[in-house]
C-alpha cells in the first residue's frame, strides 16, 4: 500500500510539471486565416496590432517560432502609438522567456503588464489580467510555493475574470486551483473545484479557438481525480466526453495525457491489460511528437499494470530503460532506482536488488543535502538582509538627526526674533475676530447651501432647456421631411389625379405608372421618417436588433460600420431602450459628419444594471480640451441623455487620430 501511495504522488508531480506545457488540436486554421485577413485588410492600426499580437501567441503555441516573432515584430511596431496596446505589448513579449526557462524574469514581466493593465477598466484588460495572475501563480508552484499560488487564483485572478464575463477563462482558473489540491493531496477539494471549471466550460461560447482544447484538459485532469477517489463511473462519464473531443483529432499531442488518464483509469477498474494498452498508444503519440517528458511519464505509468500482472521482468526491462534515458531528473532517477530494486528483490536477485537500493539511498541523500543546503542559505540570506536594514536603519536615523540639528541652528534665533512679534499680532486679531466669527459662520453655511441648490436648479434647467431644443430641432427636421418629401410628392401627384379627371380621354399606361411611383415613393419616405422617430425593429424585437439595424442602415460605399454586442438583455424599460438608441445614433451621426472616417466600431454590452456604449472611428479626431466651446448641439444633447441615465462619458481623441467614446449607462 506504502509504496502504491508513492507511485501516486510521482504521477501528481510529473502531471504537475506537465501541465505547464501548451497542448493544441491544430485546428486553428481557420482563426489563423480570420486573423491574417484582419491584418491586411483592417485600416486601424489598433486592430491590426492586437490581431498580430494573438496570431504570435498562436504560432509560439504551435512551436512555429520564425512565424511568432515576424507577427510579435510587426504588433511591436503598432503597440507604442496606443497605451493599452503597449501594457499588452508587455505581456506578450514575455512568453519567450517561458521557452528559455528564465521564470523569474518571466514573473518580473508579467507583474509589470498586470500593473499597467490595472489603469484600463474595461473587460479585455480585466481577463487579460486574470490570466496574467494564472500564469503567475503557475511559476509560484514551480518555486514549490502553492499557498502564494492559490492566493493569486482565489483572492485576485477569480474576481477580475468574473468582471469580465470571460466563462473559459474561469473555467481554466478553477481547473488550476484544483490541481493544486491534487498536488498537496486534498482531492475531495480538488473535486469541489473542477466540479465548478465543468460548469463552466460547458456554458462558455465554443467560439473560441481555444475552447475545445480547455474542455478536453479539464475533462482528461478530472478522469485522473475521480479515479483517485475511486469514483469510477463518474470518471468514465468525464473520458467519454474527453474523447468524443479527440476522436477527430488522432494526431494532437493532447492524445498523450488522454491516454495516461485512460490507462490509470483501467488500471484502477482491474482492466491491467486494457491499461497496457492505452500507454501504449499514449507513447506511440509522445513519440510522434518528440515529447520525451510525457513519454517518460507514460513509461513509469505502465509500470503499475505490469507489476499487477506480475510481469517482474518486463517491469525491469522498462524502469531499466528509464534509468538510461538523458531527460531524467534527479527525482525521477531516485524513483526508478527505488522501483528497480523493489522488482529485482521480486525476481529473487538479491544481488541487483542491494545495488540499487543502494544507489537509492545516495540519491537519495544527495537530494537531502541539496535540500538542507537550500535551507541553510535561505535562512543566511533572510539574516544577512535583516542585519543590513539595521544598518540602514541606524545611518538614515543619524542622518536625518544631523539635519535637523542643523536647519534648527539656523532658524533658532530668526524664530525667538519673530515670536514676540507674532504673538502680538496674534492677541489683536483673535480680539478683532472673536466678535465676528460665529457671523461669519453662519453667513458661510447660508451661501453654500444657497449655491448648492442654486447649481442643482441651474443644472435642471440647462439639461430641460438641451431637451426642448432637441424636441424642437427634431421637429423642424420632421416638418421639412414632410414638406419637402411627402409634401411635394403628394402635391405633384395631385395635379396628375386632376388633369386625368379633367381629361376626356382615359388615362395612359405611362402616367399611372408615374402616379403609382409617386405614391411608392410617398409611403417610403413616410416609413424612413416614422423609422427615425421610433424604430420599428426597436417596438417589436428590442434594442439589439434596432442597433443592429441602425448600423445596416448607415454603411454607404465609403463607410463600413461593425457592429458587436453581448448580453443585451429584452427586459429594459422601453424609455430607456430609446434613450439609448438616441445615444448611439448621435454619436454615429457624429462620426459619419465630422470624422471623415472609413470605419466604425460599435460595441454594446450589458451586465446587470449597467449598460456599455464603445464607438471608435478611425477618422481625423478633434481636441477634447475644446468640447465644451463646441456651438453645436449635438455633443450637448448627448452629454444630457449620459446625464439623464446617472451615466459618465469618457471621450479619448486628438487632432489626426482615431476617436473612442467609452460610456457607462445605469438602467
Amino acid at each position: 500500500m506504502k509504496k502504491n501511495l508513492c507511485f501516486v504522488l510521482i504521477f501528481l508531480i510529473t502531471y504537475g510539471l506537465n501541465a505547464q506545457r501548451f497542448f493544441t488540436l491544430d485546428n486553428d486554421g481557420p482563426y489563423i486565416d480570420s486573423l491574417t485577413q484582419v491584418i491586411k485588410s483592417s485600416k486601424s492600426d489598433s486592430i491590426k496590432g492586437i490581431s498580430s499580437f494573438k496570431l504570435a501567441d498562436l504560432f509560439r503555441r504551435s512551436k512555429k517560432n520564425e512565424l511568432a516573432d515576424q507577427y510579435l515584430l510587426i504588433a511591436n511596431r503598432i503597440a507604442p502609438k496606443y497605451p493599452f496596446l503597449k501594457a499588452v505589448a508587455i505581456y506578450y513579449n514575455a512568453a519567450g522567456l517561458v521557452g528559455k526557462g528564465d521564470f523569474d524574469n518571466y514573473a518580473r514581466q508579467l507583474n509589470l503588464a498586470n500593473t499597467e493593465l490595472k489603469k484600463y477598466k474595461t473587460k479585455d484588460s480585466y481577463v487579460l489580467q486574470a490570466f496574467i495572475l494564472k500564469n503567475l501563480s503557475l511559476v509560484e508552484v514551480l518555486h514549490n510555493n502553492e499557498v502564494e499560488a492559490m492566493r493569486l487564483l482565489v483572492n485576485d485572478a477569480v474576481p477580475l475574470a468574473k468582471k469580465g464575463g470571460d466563462l473559459e477563462v474561469l473555467s481554466i482558473l478553477y481547473k488550476s486551483i484544483a490541481v493544486i489540491f491534487m498536488n498537496t493531496d486534498q482531492r475531495p477539494k480538488a473535486n469541489t473545484y473542477l466540479k465548478i471549471a465543468k460548469e463552466y466550460i460547458e456554458r462558455a461560447s465554443a467560439s473560441s479557438y481555444t475552447y475545445l482544447e480547455t474542455k478536453a484538459d479539464i475533462y482528461i485532469t478530472d478522469v485522473e481525480n475521480l479515479c483517485y477517489l475511486k469514483m469510477p463511473a463518474e470518471a468514465k462519464k468525464s473520458l467519454d466526453k474527453a474523447y468524443q473531443i479527440l476522436k477527430n483529432y488522432p494526431n494532437s499531442n493532447m492524445n498523450g495525457s488522454y491516454y495516461t488518464a485512460e490507462g490509470y483509469y483501467f488500471y484502477k477498474t482491474g482492466q491491467f491489460n486494457n491499461s497496457l494498452k492505452s500507454y501504449d498508444k499514449g507513447i506511440a503519440n509522445s513519440n510522434f511528437h518528440k515529447d520525451v517528458l510525457q513519454t517518460n511519464r507514460l513509461k513509469f505509468s505502465k509500470y503499475l499494470p505490469l507489476k499487477a500482472l506480475n510481469r517482474l521482468e518486463d517491469a525491469k526491462n522498462l524502469l531499466l530503460d528509464l534509468i538510461g534515458s538523458t531527460t531524467q531528473f534527479a527525482l525521477d532517477q531516485r524513483n526508478y532506482t527505488r522501483e528497480l530494486a523493489f522488482i529485482y528483490e521480486g525476481l529473487g536477485d538479491t544481488k541487483n536488488a542491494y545495488k540499487y537500493l543502494s544507489r537509492f539511498n545516495t540519491i537519495n541523500d544527495s537530494l537531502n543535502v541539496i535540500e538542507s543546503q537550500g535551507k541553510i542559505a535561505a535562512l543566511e540570506a533572510k539574516f544577512n538582509k535583516s542585519e543590513n536594514e539595521k544598518k540602514i536603519s541606524i545611518l538614515q536615523a543619524q542622518r536625518q538627526r544631523d539635519k535637523l540639528v542643523s536647519e534648527n541652528n539656523k532658524l533658532y534665533y530668526g524664530l525667538l526674533a519673530a515670536i514676540t512679534v507674532i504673538l502680538l499680532l496674534l492677541v489683536i486679531s483673535l480680539w478683532v475676530n472673536s466678535k465676528n466669527q460665529k457671523k461669519i459662520a453662519i453667513q458661510h453655511s447660508q451661501n453654500y447651501a444657497q449655491n448648492i441648490e442654486t447649481l442643482k436648479t441651474q443644472k435642471e434647467m440647462e439639461v430641460t432647456q438641451a431637451m426642448i431644443r432637441g424636441e424642437e430641432d427634431e421637429r423642424k427636421r420632421i416638418a421639412r421631411d414632410l414638406h419637402d418629401g411627402i409634401g411635394s410628392m403628394l402635391s405633384s401627384l395631385k395635379v396628375r389625379f386632376l388633369k386625368i379627371s379633367n381629361s376626356s380621354e382615359p388615362a395612359q399606361p405611362n402616367e399611372i405608372e408615374n402616379m403609382n411611383t409617386l405614391l411608392n415613393n410617398s409611403i417610403t419616405e413616410l416609413r424612413q421618417i416614422s423609422f427615425n422617430l421610433i424604430p420599428e425593429t426597436l417596438l417589436k424585437l428590442g434594442l439589439e436588433h434596432a442597433l443592429s439595424d441602425l448600423c445596416h442602415l448607415l454603411v454607404t460605399d465609403e463607410v463600413n460600420i461593425y457592429f458587436q454586442s453581448n448580453k443585451i438583455q429584452k427586459d429594459i424599460p422601453e424609455s430607456v431602450q430609446i434613450m439609448i438608441y438616441r445615444i448611439v445614433q448621435e454619436l454615429l451621426n457624429n462620426a459619419l459628419k465630422h470624422s471623415s472616417c472609413t470605419e466604425i466600431l460599435v460595441d454594446c454590452s450589458q451586465n446587470g444594471s449597467h449598460f456599455y456604449i464603445t464607438v471608435e472611428d478611425n477618422g481625423t479626431g478633434f481636441d477634447t480640451t475644446k468640447a465644451d466651446n463646441f456651438t453645436g448641439q449635438g455633443l450637448k444633447n448627448l452629454k444630457n441623455r449620459v446625464e439623464l441615465l446617472n451615466g459618465k462619458m469618457d471621450i479619448h481623441s486628438s487632432k489626426n487620430s482615431n476617436t473612442v467614446f467609452n460610456i457607462e449607462l445605469s438602467i
